[in-house]
């Protein structure tokens, strides 16, 4: 996988964002809630709906994973003028439930390892998707969460995140072998 410098500086900003989020207080949860509701209801309308499948605390670490991905694709002019629609997150959602089924049924590990760089090649905002895979490593909340639970968690994060690259960085995905 090719990793190029805006991965290394954005890697900068997000440690920076990180440690901001991490300190969040009520009225910031407030502020950033009711930007996400006016510019991209359905994003917000998801995390809130996490507060039926999840504990307190849960919900608290995706709270801050949704609002570290609201504060790296929120400056963009196309993030501020088209919403995600449940239909374009079905459509990720998809997209990535086909390519685990079809790397389901790979035996070699080189060959399942080949086909998740493939995946992941297309995405620009590497370094956010990493620094939410640390999140889930790291955090004990996540890590003592069910692994069922973490899966659907994480495919609907990541599912957010090729949402929002659609809009921000429009190019062609090509669909899962």
């Amino acid at each position: 996988m090719k990793i190029k410098q805006s991965d290394f500086d954005d890697t900068r900003r997000i440690a920076d964002w990180v440690k901001t989020i991490d300190d969040i207080d009520a009225d910031y949860v407030d502020r950033v809630s009711a930007e996400m509701f006016k510019k991209q209801s359905f994003f917000l309308a998801v995390l809130i709906g996490y507060r039926l499948d999840t504990s307190v605390q849960e919900l608290e670490e995706i709270r801050k994973i949704y609002f570290l991905i609201w504060q790296y694709f929120k400056d963009n002019p196309g993030v501020q003028t088209k919403p995600i629609i449940e239909e374009d997150f079905e459509k990720s959602e998809l997209r990535n439930i086909a390519m685990l089924h079809y790397v389901e049924g790979e035996s070699s590990e080189s060959q399942k390892k080949e086909i998740f760089e493939r995946d992941l090649q297309p995405i620009s905002s590497k370094a956010l998707l990493a620094a939410i895979l640390f999140r889930f490593d790291t955090r004990p909340v996540l890590r003592r969460m069910d692994e069922r639970k973490r899966g659907i968690i994480f495919l609907g994060i990541k599912s957010f995140i090729i949402c929002f690259e659609d809009i921000t960085f429009p190019s062609f995905r090509t669909p899962y072998p």
